[in-house]
């Protein structure tokens, strides 16, 4: 990938970032704070969520907001953030008030891509105050049903002979096709768009050469015969479809790891945290909500704030050197 090409696809104007968090956050109630632990919920609570409508992330979250509704006597509405290439959600829910009425996603990309990738204006691991983890998504890599690629082993094939465009909305999808170009010697070129299922039209309408993306997202494409389903770019097989290896079964030891889970802004009162705390664990116990993340493609991973946090950091080791070694960090020496 060239300079100028990590720069269009990558690169965030920081005041953009700002201006546009800022005017979002404001709508959202930035202001002094005015809710104690015994008066909460005092109104609506907003989940941030940085993904387009229909996207794995957006489907769980409404999901768990309206399982949270239930046991906090509360509405909860998912409020789509979506901009600056995955930062402006984050960005937003760190300057929100702390009251507890507004949360969000917090996973990989708010956490390691994001801010390694590009200026932000908040810092990952002080700005927020981590809730808990409530799924993990699984990757594949699909192409055009009717296409000439056909098999993993011809994808690699056509990219060592000229470069491939592949597509993917975000840094946390495409690691294992960064793997994968590394150690095969293949190009492949990331075309950025805004969501998971824009990523997969674009490839069954021929506009990129692949796509990698989630369960949620190729699943449909892949039954109406659209899309050829590769490989998956996951730990583990996908259960929908488990005669399909992973990378590491066909020999590249490439992956993708998606877990994500909800933050508060820092400094929400501790009474309320705790109060939050019960409610996504008593949630994520809950064996139909399970049952209704696992139907969406997506498997329902439950980690308290704590271990989810010390997941984060431990892939964080193993992803920012990826980031400098392709070229993709801000500051990559």
């Amino acid at each position: 990938m060239s300079l100028a090409m990590k720069r269009e696809a990558y690169d965030m104007n920081r005041r953009t970032v700002l201006r546009g968090a800022t005017a979002v956050a404001a709508v959202m109630g930035t202001g002094p704070a005015i809710a104690q632990s015994s008066k909460w919920p005092a109104r609506e609570i907003s989940l941030i969520n940085p993904n387009a409508p229909g996207a794995s992330t957006d489907l769980t979250a409404r999901l768990i907001a309206q399982a949270l509704e239930k046991r906090l006597n509360a509405t909860v509405i998912v409020k789509n953030v979506v901009g600056g290439a995955g930062a402006l959600g984050p960005t937003t829910l760190a300057q929100s008030t702390p009251d507890g009425h507004t949360f969000g996603l917090v996973a990989i990309s708010s956490h390691i891509a994001v801010p390694n990738m590009m200026n932000v204006t908040y810092e990952p691991w002080k700005a927020f105050d981590i809730i808990g983890q409530v799924a993990a998504l699984r990757y594949g890599i699909g192409a055009r049903a009717d296409g000439p690629i056909k098999s993993i082993e011809e994808m690699i094939a056509a990219g060592k002979q000229k470069q491939l465009t592949y597509a993917s909305n975000n840094v946390t999808n495409v690691v294992a096709m960064f793997q994968l170009a590394k150690l095969t010697g293949a190009k492949f070129r990331w075309v950025v768009f805004p969501g998971g299922v824009e990523s997969v039209t674009a490839a069954i309408g021929g506009h990129v050469d692949a796509v990698i993306q989630t369960v949620t997202e190729m699943r449909p494409q892949i039954e109406a015969n659209k899309l050829r389903f590769l490989a998956s770019a996951a730990e583990a097989r996908w259960p929908d479809y488990p005669d399909v290896k992973t990378l590491r079964e066909m020999g590249f030891n490439a992956v993708s790891n998606g877990p994500f889970g909800y933050a508060f802004p820092t400094g929400v009162d501790p009474a309320i945290k705790e109060r939050m705390d019960k409610a996504l664990a008593d949630v994520m116990a809950d064996e139909s909500v399970r049952k209704q993340i696992t139907a969406l493609g997506i498997e329902a991973v439950y980690r308290n704030g704590k271990d989810y946090a010390a997941l984060l950091k431990s892939i964080e080791v193993e992803l920012v050197p990826i980031l400098k070694e392709t070229g993709m960090a801000k500051n990559p020496a």
